[in-house]
């Protein structure tokens, strides 16, 4: 079929996304660009088992590119049956050619790219579909929502969430993940640095938030049932009409699909207004190794966050497995919380009580560590008072300490105020979701 040039002179700071542009005879363009390392900086910023891999939202900023270049008339409603097909990896770090086909209807237009299928390091002329979606044109619309309360204390801060994912700095577009019970509730973190090797203007579509979006909603998988996962589909994806700029995302799980889940969110202004929204996200499983440690420590975040912690005083949930574990590698590690004087008692035990006492030894330590802003926790000793109730006498400050277990977890609260009780401020039924989870991932 001959094709016709459309423009080989594109601004390359505008449309940085658009390479080659060509126009058959049935009205289809097609753009060939060559994604790499060195012009595309993103990319080496997203890599799964240290293969580079093009985000499916860097592929939906495709579309809006060829669209905004070729029809500007036209504005961007949203994209409807977005498939993530066949991920797009530059194996070896080695430069590879995509195309993106268009082809314009009345109010919509279909979009896809592709690539040609290499066999025995050779090019075919067969082409591979990695990603393609329907794209309908229209006027924006004003939407709000109400906005789910922010906990004080996050489920994971910007530090824990990328100690999970393995995105690199260019990539990590969340501050924190605020909580996740009926809603998820995450913040973005706006990213100021070029994704390119070149200065462009703007994107369309504020990729990086809705990337933001995918990682939360993976979390949000990863937290309920162990599985990380990365963008499979949408349903739809509405963009609506704003003048201010996307700060949270709150999420829904609808359920489980094949290898994945079901989820609904809305990328939202700091008042409710919502910028972007999403109908049926489906993620797909990836292997992203070993986790039950990570899992264990944020369980051990959400139940602490179910509780009432008073002011002046620290609530510490230990995992009982995790510590356990830790014990069985170092046994030495004894020694980094536990008072010489405590060591000697502790020698006294039989195994069975050694192995009651050490995870509410260890709690009361942490959370002794935190009310007094970073004491060594084998500097301090826990005695018993004439109630053999627990408390700590340190540099003429007394700290009392109130002891619970749960399941696998020792929960110890650390107060100025004696006695103060371990109260759950939410129902029980969100206590024993966690720990149900804990169970059966």
């Amino acid at each position: 079929m001959q094709k016709e040039e459309s423009d080989p002179f594109i601004d390359k700071k505008q449309f940085p996304m658009i390479g080659n542009l060509t126009k058959d005879i049935d009205k289809l363009y097609s753009s060939k660009r060559k994604l790499t390392i060195e012009g595309d900086r993103y990319l080496d910023h997203h890599r799964f088992n240290n293969v580079p891999f093009l985000p499916g939202v860097m592929g939906l900023e495709f579309f809006a590119e060829l669209v905004k270049y070729l029809q500007p008339e036209r504005e961007i409603l949203k994209f409807v049956n977005v498939e993530f097909k066949s991920a797009i990896r530059l194996k070896d770090d080695q430069p590879k050619e995509i195309q993106t086909d268009i082809k314009f209807n009345i109010n919509s237009a279909e979009a896809a790219i592709t690539s040609q299928v290499m066999k025995d390091g050779k090019l075919t002329n067969d082409s591979k579909l990695h990603f393609k979606s329907e794209i309908k044109f229209g006027t924006k619309e004003v939407e709000a929502v109400k906005l789910p309360s922010m906990k004080n204390l996050p489920l994971l801060n910007e530090q824990f969430i990328y100690e999970i994912l393995p995105h690199g700095p260019l990539l990590q577009v969340l501050s924190e993940i605020n909580h996740i019970e009926e809603n998820m509730l995450a913040v973005l973190k706006h990213q100021k640095k070029q994704l390119m090797s070149w200065k462009h203007k703007e994107f369309l579509i504020n990729p990086l938030s809705i990337e933001a979006c995918f990682q939360a909603l993976g979390l949000m998988d990863f937290i309920d049932c162990g599985r990380a996962g990365l963008p499979s589909k949408i349903g739809e994806l509405i963009f609506y009409k704003t003048n201010s700029e996307p700060y949270f995302i709150v999420g829904q799980k609808k359920g489980d699909v094949e290898k994945g889940g079901l989820f609904d969110f809305q990328l939202v202004t700091k008042k409710g207004e919502v910028v972007v929204k999403a109908i049926d996200f489906q993620t797909v499983e990836i292997n992203l190794g070993e986790t039950t440690n990570i899992l264990e420590r944020i369980r051990s975040h959400q139940i602490r966050m179910l509780f009432k912690i008073p002011k002046l005083a620290w609530l510490e949930v230990v995992s009982n497995n995790l510590l356990r574990d830790k014990l069985s590698r170092e046994p030495e590690f004894i020694g980094a919380f536990l008072h010489p004087d405590e060591i000697k008692e502790f020698d006294k035990l039989n195994e069975d009580e050694q192995k009651k006492m050490i995870p509410e030894l260890y709690a009361q330590k942490r959370a002794l560590r935190i009310v007094l802003r970073g004491a060594n926790m084998c500097d301090l000793k826990i005695e018993l008072d004439e109630k053999m109730e627990p408390f700590c006498q340190h540099k003429n400050k007394t700290i009392y300490l109130t002891i619970k277990r749960i399941e696998n977890y020792s929960l110890a609260m650390a107060s100025y105020k004696r006695k103060v009780d371990i109260e759950l401020t939410q129902k029980e039924e969100l206590l024993k979701k966690i720990i149900e989870k804990v169970k059966t991932n």
